[in-house]
């Protein structure tokens, strides 16, 4: 039997571990336990969980610089790695150990966006669909040659996060569909389109801030892809509204764009510079999550108010 090790570390990957669990797994690897919460309690990955559910080895190196390290990995002697979201670049000694190859679930229709966060930079962009995309690591980010792939529609409801938990299950099916490839090593990537890659950095606080500038469609794009982490907000009144969902897009409003309006019954909209953009739930400072006309009762049953 092959000698296979599973390597991720988010919810995203555990599809994929659980599909692979009776392979044969040799050994999984996760980031280690994380700080975590108002407490700061270690909390382990969901791969952690998962492994542990299915009595899989796990191992949960902190860097792959350490000897100790290299040394563990070697012991075990692993020809196929398998790899989703782990969260770390593989060194290519690794790479070269396994005699099947590392392969990466990736989700995106590679070479459209490599990097950190594929899923929420097509959400940003508009694309009209992605994927997950099976592909032999290399040294370079994300352009090894890719085996295959698998294609999804990207709708108006889609948010960043239920359109990850939809790949992570395609992730699952395409690595079970290829397996057979991986372990006889028979499989024939093709190399990557270089010249039409795109990068999609990694997300930081500072992108949620909403700008009524901007058109309603962008904006709604945006707090899809935002969403969980890290989030949109829009300012009133110097308090910040955490845009939590979003709903309909109206082409026209005629009102004067920069303007929060709600009724009673109609909904809050967020008219732009093109249109209005219905908000669905906010969350105020040191609130929870609610419906938005609950989440603006105190500024009165119906109102408009200016947003920086």
């Amino acid at each position: 039997m092959v000698r296979i090790a599973f390597l991720g570390t988010p919810r995203a990957a555990v599809p994929a571990l659980r599909a692979l669990a009776g392979e044969g797994v040799e050994a999984v690897f996760c980031n280690p336990d994380r700080p975590a919460g108002r407490g700061r309690h270690l909390e382990a990955p969901p791969v952690k969980v998962a492994a542990q559910e299915l009595g899989l080895p796990l191992q949960q190196p902190g860097s792959w610089k350490a000897p100790e390290a290299r040394e563990r990995w070697e012991s075990l002697k692993i020809e196929l790695a398998v790899v989703v979201a782990y969260g770390h670049i593989l060194p290519r000694w690794m790479l070269e150990s396994c005699p099947l190859g590392a392969w990466n679930l990736h989700f995106s229709l590679l070479p459209r966006w490599r990097g950190a966060a594929p899923v929420n930079h097509a959400l940003l962009a508009g694309d009209e669909e992605t994927g997950v995309s099976l592909m032999r690591i290399s040294p370079g980010l994300d352009e090894g040659p890719v085996l295959s792939q698998s294609h999804r529609d990207i709708t108006q409801q889609d948010t960043a996060e239920s359109l990850l938990e939809d790949l992570s299950r395609d992730a699952a099916d395409l690595l079970m569909d290829q397996l057979p490839l991986l372990l006889s090593g028979s499989g024939q990537p093709m190399e990557q389109q270089h010249d039409r890659a795109t990068y999609a950095s990694k997300l930081h606080k500072e992108m949620g801030r909403l700008d009524w500038r901007r058109p309603a469609v962008d904006l709604h794009r945006q707090a899809r892809a935002l969403w969980p982490w890290p989030g949109s907000e829009l300012q009133m009144e110097g308090q910040a509204l955490k845009v939590c969902g979003v709903g309909a897009l109206r082409p026209v409003c005629y009102r004067d764009p920069g303007q929060l309006l709600w009724g009673r019954e109609e909904g809050a909209w967020l008219v732009t510079a093109e249109g209005a953009l219905e908000l669905t739930r906010l969350q105020r400072p040191g609130k929870p999550v609610q419906p938005a006309l609950q989440a603006l009762q105190p500024w009165g049953a119906s109102g408009s108010r200016p947003v920086d």
